[in-house]
């Protein structure tokens, strides 16, 4: 029976019901994944990063002061409007499901993209809706854990050239980015469930084909600014998966590209005593996903996050079960906690399986392009502190200036610790004393999702910092 890509059938309502999507959900929450998606891990190896401390900072200083990221996951999956790659109803290898090495062919989700036609994609629109939300930088989904790959890869038939649509979405994406000055990162999963050779034997005819594509993208679409891995199945990240020598061949063809945490594959036990050889599997940022990572400044981090919520849950794809957006103060509280923690918000959205970014979502990113162009000078090109945040909110600070998030007021006023400047100039009523500051805002006119104030000081607010650390805000 023909499906049109235009609606969803009665059969692929069928195929995915409420209770199979909550199994789904209930297997991603069995993740083992806490040291793969936390933070604190070690720094990189000299040996192999084979940069030091200043280099290391001067390569990540456009990522760092940027602090909000828009991230597009999308494929064939919008069609059903399902989530992508775990609505895949067939064996996960090697994957939290433990099923062993081996293809086995989902009937309905690995032919999807034999429908998938996204005629209404534009990607200057992409780029344009990045900005208005007052994103400095996109991570684009070239190929999640199912396998299908959103560029024109000439080492597998399963990719958008082969769909309906034959079009190098990639390559769009990559013109319009550059075309903006726009920097351009790629979500790239290691883990295939649909390829044939995954985790099969030896492993080496899958990981031949991973340096492969990997060698696609980074010298046929000019500079990537970014990879964003998503972890490997289950086995040793040197014997089994060769993490080694992919990031080898990324340094050889990208030395200055970011990235991220997961060729470390930490959620596989086997591979916690490799991390002290190879540190630098570990990346130059750490991946806290779905929640606002703690306070860290001796190590970059960025939270990845979703908008886009169901019944089940929120959801890194577009979903026909969507009932709301996340809430724009929701969005707000979250990169400003991201900004005071020393972190990045990576926020997530979904087109539809026309291409279309839904209009619910480009609003409320909009919204925060709004917000931030009133506040973008307390996130952008900040560092946080020098007050730890928590509940009450947070700070972020910029030579002698602090920028206060104040999430939750004590009736008119917050309390903050001591500092050894001077407060030269404040936004608000304060008084300054030897015991500590105490700030004054009638409730009329406070925000109640963030009152940002600003605090000037008499010297450098990272002098403020003891051993490097935030002060501690009294509950």
């Amino acid at each position: 029976m023909k499906r049109g890509s235009a609606g969803v059938t009665k059969a692929i309502q069928t195929a995915f019901t409420l209770g199979r999507l909550l199994m789904v959900i209930a297997v991603i929450a069995l993740l083992p994944y806490p040291k793969l998606l936390g933070q604190n891990q070690p720094a990189p190896s000299p040996s192999l990063a084979q940069e030091s401390r200043t280099q290391h900072e001067t390569r990540m200083k456009w990522w760092t002061e940027a602090r909000f990221g828009m991230f597009v996951n999308w494929d064939m999956s919008s069609i059903p409007g399902t989530e992508i790659s775990w609505s895949r109803r067939s064996a996960r290898p090697l994957d939290v499901d433990k099923a062993p090495a081996g293809k086995v062919e989902d009937a309905f989700y690995d032919h999807l993209y034999q429908q998938f036609n996204p005629t209404k994609f534009n990607a200057t629109e992409l780029v344009r809706l990045a900005q208005d939300a007052g994103a400095k930088y996109i991570v684009f989904d070239v190929k999640h854990h199912a396998g299908f790959c959103m560029w024109d890869t000439k080492l597998t038939d399963y990719s958008i050239m082969h769909a309906p649509y034959q079009r190098d979405v990639l390559k769009q994406v990559v013109d319009a980015c550059h075309e903006a000055n726009m920097p351009l990162g790629l979500y790239y999963s290691p883990r295939d469930w649909h390829h044939p050779d995954y985790g099969v034997g030896d492993n080496s005819k899958y990981t031949s084909y991973m340096k492969g594509q990997l060698t696609e993208l980074l010298t046929r679409y000019g500079k990537i600014d970014c990879l964003w891995f998503d972890g490997f199945g289950a086995g040793d990240s040197i014997q089994f998966w060769h993490a080694d020598e992919m990031l080898a061949l990324i340094k050889k063809l990208q030395p200055d590209v970011i990235i991220n945490n997961r060729l470390s594959n930490l959620w596989f036990p086997g591979n916690h005593n490799r991390i002290s050889s190879y540190s630098a599997l570990c990346g130059d940022h750490d991946t806290p996903e779905g929640t606002v990572g703690s306070f860290q400044n001796h190590r970059p981090w960025e939270t990845c996050d979703m908008i886009i919520h169901t019944p089940s849950g929120y959801a890194w794809s577009y979903r026909a079960d969507q009932d709301y957006i996340r809430p724009l103060g929701e969005c707000i509280q979250m990169l400003a906690s991201c900004a005071t923690g020393d972190g990045n918000l990576l926020l997530d959205i979904g087109p539809n399986a026309l291409g279309e970014i839904p209009a619910d979502q480009a609003g409320r990113l909009r919204e925060m392009g709004e917000w931030m162009l009133k506040h973008g000078g307390s996130i952008y090109q900040t560092r946080g502190g020098p007050f730890r945040n928590g509940k009450w909110g947070g700070s972020t600070y910029k030579g002698n200036t602090v920028y206060l998030h104040v999430f939750k007021w004590n009736g008119e006023r917050l309390v903050l610790p001591p500092l050894k400047a001077k407060i030269v100039q404040c936004s608000v009523e304060f008084q300054q004393t030897a015991k500590g500051i105490t700030l004054t805002l009638p409730k009329d006119k406070q925000d109640p999702t963030d009152t940002v104030l600003t605090l000037q000081l008499s010297g450098p607010a990272v002098d403020e910092m003891k051993n490097n650390q935030p002060l501690t805000v009294e509950k």
